[in-house]
C-alpha cells in the first residue's frame, strides 16, 4: 500500500539580510497557502489552411511566480518587526514538517526564495482571537528541496 507523505505543519522564517544571515520564525503564523504559478499570455493562432475559422487559444509562458499567504494569531514582537518589512525583499524559508513526537518534528521539505513582503493585516475582534495575515511574493528564483 502506498499513502501520501503529508505535511502536518509549517514554519515561516524571515532572514535579517546580514552577511551571516539569521532567520527568525514568524511567530503565530500557523496556516499557509502557497501558490506556484506561471504568468501566461493568450495568443490566438489561425490555421493557415482555414483562415476564416475562429482560432483556438494558445498560451505562452512569460514567467514563473510563487506567492505565500501566512496567517494565524498575532504575536506582538513578530507583527512589529514584520510591519517594518512591508515593501522590502527578504530571504524567506517555509519549512514543512511531520509531527513525530519530538519538540521540532521531522523536517520534510523547505521552500527558499527572496520574497517581497507585500501586506500585513491585523484583525482584532472584540470577541475572539486577534489574527495576523501576511502576503509575500517571489522576487527571483526559488528552490523547493525535500529533506534527505
Amino acid at each position: 500500500m502506498s499513502v501520501p507523505t503529508e505535511y502536518d505543519f509549517a514554519v515561516l522564517e524571515i532572514g535579517d539580510g546580514e552577511a551571516s544571515e539569521v532567520f527568525v520564525v514568524s511567530c503565530g503564523k500557523q496556516d499557509f497557502t502557497v501558490n506556484f504559478a506561471a504568468q501566461t499570455q493568450d495568443r490566438f493562432v489561425r490555421d493557415c489552411a482555414k483562415p476564416g475559422e475562429i482560432p483556438f487559444r494558445k498560451t505562452k509562458a512569460s514567467g514563473k511566480m510563487l506567492d505565500i499567504t501566512a496567517s494565524g494569531l498575532v504575536d506582538d514582537d513578530a507583527v512589529r518587526n514584520e510591519a517594518d518589512l512591508i515593501g522590502t525583499v527578504q530571504n524567506v524559508r517555509l519549512r514543512y514538517y511531520r509531527e513525530d513526537g519530538t519538540d521540532l518534528g521531522e523536517l520534510l521539505a523547505t521552500i527558499s526564495c527572496p520574497m517581497r513582503i507585500n501586506t500585513l493585516s491585523i484583525g482584532t475582534p472584540r470577541e475572539g482571537d486577534s489574527t495576523a495575515e501576511m502576503s509575500l511574493a517571489s522576487h527571483g528564483e526559488w528552490t523547493f528541496v525535500t529533506a534527505p
